[in-house]
């Protein structure tokens, strides 16, 4: 599995919002070194899905817009990614493909890959600056 650069940036800058501090589009930018143009468009998607929330003005950022243990890998995966159903043969009948046993191994293997996203949060990928102190001393 291959992400694009969009869900991996976007990904990332979910790593970084997870300490609860605010962080400005261009401290995002810099920090992650990605253009601010990116980081600017991948924020407000974020913010339009209610994972970021930002804040103008002095003081002022991006922080998560819910607990990080509440946001999975793949809800950020799949808000920036179209689903990729895995067909291997690239054959246009579907009807074939209904029986053929390397399509369903495929299949199973991408819903598992699925399942696996789905269980993994943000809070599990924090960026050890971003880690809250509680998890830390865990």
């Amino acid at each position: 599995m291959k992400i694009n650069a969009v869900s991996h940036g976007a990904l990332r800058i979910l790593m970084i919002c997870g300490d609860g501090e605010a962080v400005t589009l261009p401290e995002m930018a810099s920090r992650l070194g990605m253009p601010e143009a990116r980081v600017t468009r991948s924020c407000n998607a974020l913010a339009r899905a209610g994972l970021l929330v930002g804040r103008r003005g002095r003081g002022g950022g991006y922080r998560l817009g819910r607990p990080a243990a509440r946001i999975s890998v793949l809800s950020v995966i799949d808000l920036f990614e179209p689903e990729d159903d895995m067909r291997v043969c690239g054959r246009s009948d579907t009807k074939a493909c209904q029986n053929c046993p390397l399509a369903g191994a495929c299949a199973e293997a991408y819903r598992a890959m699925r399942d696996e996203l789905a269980a993994i949060s943000v809070a599990d990928i924090l960026i050890d600056h971003a880690r809250p102190q509680a998890a830390l001393n865990a």
